[in-house]
């Protein structure tokens, strides 16, 4: 009986350290989420590196002026930029060893939930939180200034505020709906692509 229970032991612990080696099984479903954000980190970080290039090698005058700020940001920015490419180069490569299985992982697909929360955030915060029809917005009193008179600013607040829940949804809605991945991949990019666009054109531009 001994030598019994020590073989199946060693038959469960050679299948367990087997299950630890290979590869996860991955779903259709979670192929393709997984393709489509790592092409999302790779092309990103290109665009981010080529619209920080100038900024990155730019010669300043002074130290802590704008100049240099912009330089210093722009440096960090290419560095997480790589690091975003080098992400999305690792998972095509460990995409290649997994075994494709219909009952495999889809957990890629909350990547691209990930990726609409953030896009819808991005927007949200590029829009004023108060705007004037006439003169110029004052940050300490929240008025708008036209001498000899001011007026009251128009709010934005609740609209930047149903974005971000909105954004938060439908992110949660993307990644609980993997099977719908086919319709949902193309907005998770073009959401992204919305936010990370405004965002990079009004600070980087």
């Amino acid at each position: 009986m001994q030598a019994t229970s020590s073989e199946e032991h060693a038959s469960v612990s050679g299948s367990t350290d087997h299950v630890d080696v290979a590869p996860l099984e991955i779903s259709r479903e979670g192929r393709l989420a997984a393709r489509v954000f790592s092409l999302t980190l790779i092309v990103s970080g290109v665009v981010l590196i080529v619209v920080a290039w100038d900024e990155m090698w730019r010669v300043c005058g002074a130290v802590d002026t704008p100049c240099e700020q912009r330089a210093a940001g722009a440096v960090l920015l290419t560095m997480g930029s790589v690091a975003a490419m080098a992400w999305g180069v690792w998972i095509q490569i460990h995409l290649r060893r997994r075994v494709l299985d219909p009952s495999g992982s889809s957990r890629y697909v909350w990547a691209l939930g990930v990726l609409v929360a953030l896009g819808c955030i991005f927007i949200a915060a590029r829009i004023p939180a108060f705007t004037c029809d006439r003169g110029r917005f004052d940050d300490a009193l929240t008025v708008c200034q036209h001498p000899p008179s001011i007026s009251e600013p128009t709010s934005w607040l609740l609209l930047k505020q149903a974005i971000v829940v909105s954004g938060l949804v439908a992110g949660l809605v993307v990644a609980a709906r993997p099977r719908n991945v086919r319709v949902t991949a193309p907005l998770a990019v073009a959401v992204w692509v919305v936010g990370a666009g405004w965002l990079i054109i009004d600070t980087m531009a």
